[in-house]
């Protein structure tokens, strides 16, 4: 038996092993001849299809292995209430994790929100005071960016801001949080990244969104950020304060002409500190 999820215009594998990629093309191809109204019988593995169908919409189909020729009446209509059961079940459990991902998903950036963020912040730092790992935090705001909207409207805002989400996933690792802080402001987290390795990803996203422009209404829209970057110290599980200091670093680098990258004042002092130690 073998259960297919219907995702979009592609297929997912819920229930079946596989004996290689033909098997699986094999099924998918199968699958939509069945949703497209063919044949119910896949003469390939003698398998026989049900369409899982809630309200006239097909989520998935479900494939049965059978050893005769030909499914007797009553086995298939058994097969095809518990069918209809699992459809509905599927269909539940989808729009559940559609609703878990919307709460804690910004739907504009791809990023992930402030209260979900916070939420991972602090299981991270707990992690890295266990593992005695180095993990940075970045804080990030786009330079004048209420002048976009000024000049081009919230539309163009809009795509600026999606633009920047889609950077940051390009250059960050997937086990980076990447977080709308608010409004125009973003959050990145490093797990088992140094200061140093944290400003240089800084300098990377800080490029990426400087010296690419951003299509919109026939011409390009140009856009830069400033960034402010910290280390947690040794044992810090401290939300508030970590930030604090990124923000401080962000807010001496608005200062400081904008569109550059600098490290918290404290951090780097105990880490200069720590490295001189390490060196004795």
């Amino acid at each position: 038996m073998w259960v297919l999820l219907h995702k979009g215009t592609k297929w997912e594998c819920l229930v079946g092993d596989t004996r290689g990629a033909d098997e699986v093309v094999q099924r998918e191809s199968f699958a939509d001849r069945l949703l497209a109204g063919g044949s119910t019988v896949s003469e390939a593995d003698q398998t026989t299809g049900f369409p899982l169908v809630v309200g006239g919409m097909a989520v998935g189909v479900l494939g049965v292995h059978v050893t005769d020729t030909v499914m007797d009446t009553d086995h298939a209509r058994a097969i095809e209430a518990a069918a209809a059961l699992l459809a509905v079940s599927l269909k539940n459990a989808q729009l559940f994790m559609e609703v878990r991902e919307n709460s804690w998903r910004d739907g504009l950036t791809g990023c992930v929100t402030r209260a979900y963020a916070a939420e991972m912040i602090d299981a991270e730092l707990r992690r890295a005071r266990r593992s005695k790992q180095p993990i940075s935090l970045i804080l990030f705001d786009l330079d004048y960016f209420k002048g976009i909207n000024d000049r081009y409207g919230h539309l163009c805002g809009d795509a600026v801001l999606s633009a920047v989400g889609q950077r940051m996933r390009e250059v960050l690792r997937g086990s980076d949080l990447k977080c709308r802080w608010g409004g125009e402001e973003f959050l990145v987290l490093l797990p088992e990244t140094p200061l140093q390795g944290a400003c240089r990803v800084a300098e990377t996203l800080r490029h990426e969104i400087a010296d690419r422009g951003i299509p919109w209404a026939h011409e390009m829209v140009t856009t830069a950020a400033s960034f402010g970057v910290t280390q947690a110290l040794p044992g810090e599980i401290n939300i508030a304060a970590i930030v604090g200091r990124a923000d401080a670093a962000l807010y001496q680098a608005k200062e400081e002409g904008r569109n550059c990258v600098r490290a918290a004042t404290e951090t780097v002092i105990v880490v200069d500190a720590q490295e001189r130690t390490a060196t004795r």
